[in-house]
């Protein structure tokens, strides 16, 4: 384990100048070997914790075909370097500087969306788009009950750490020079993409 003081760095929560950092090599369950990482503000208490994974593989693109309630359950491994993608619905969520590695279910990303569009709704500024949030947000409800139509939960890494773990699930290869288009850093809403009779 590393434990140190980062005396120049400034805490996002409190501006305070100085973070700990811890740094522990572990082994993750489907993520495999990787560098737990931790900054903490003393000051505040401000902390954020990664998983930095040593091993690489080729770039994978895994789909999964949601059509029904129990799909809700499949288990879904994210690394930090992940993009997720729902094409039908026009959303996109790229990783970033602060992401982190996660595991959890279909449902527990529809949550993460939902808080996304939350913040969203709150903080828009036109009709259009909070009339373009809440009709998500009534997707993401009929897909709880089951009562959705059919979306594609898509999973690009280009390091090949991040996978749906359901026998339905397509993976394929991604080529290189793709897998180096991959963007970091932002959440994308595309407000065309729900509803055909937009587009006309």
């Amino acid at each position: 384990m590393v434990r140190t003081r980062i005396e120049d760095a400034i805490c996002p929560a409190c501006a305070g100048k100085g973070m700990e950092y811890n740094a522990e090599e572990i082994d993750l369950p489907y993520l495999g070997t990787s560098l737990e990482t931790m900054l903490r503000c003393p000051a505040c208490g401000y902390r954020h914790t990664d998983f930095v994974l040593t091993e690489t593989k080729d770039p994978t693109r895994v789909s999964y075909r949601v059509t029904e309630e129990d799909d809700l359950m499949v288990r879904v491994v994210r690394s930090g370097s992940g993009t997720l993608r729902i094409p039908e619905l026009g959303i996109d969520i790229e990783p970033g500087v602060a992401s982190e590695a996660f595991i959890t279910n279909v449902e527990g990303i529809i949550v993460r969306i939902e808080r996304v569009l939350d913040q969203l709704h709150r903080d828009a500024d036109d009709e259009t788009t909070r009339a373009r949030v809440e009709e998500l947000m009534a997707v993401f409800g009929a897909m709880r009950k089951g009562e959705a139509d059919p979306v594609t939960l898509v999973l690009e890494d280009p390091f090949g750490n991040s996978t749906i773990l359901a026998d339905k699930a397509v993976s394929e290869p991604i080529p290189e020079e793709e897998a180096a288009k991959l963007k970091v850093g932002m959440f994308v809403f595309d407000q065309q993409s729900l509803g055909e009779e937009e587009e006309e």
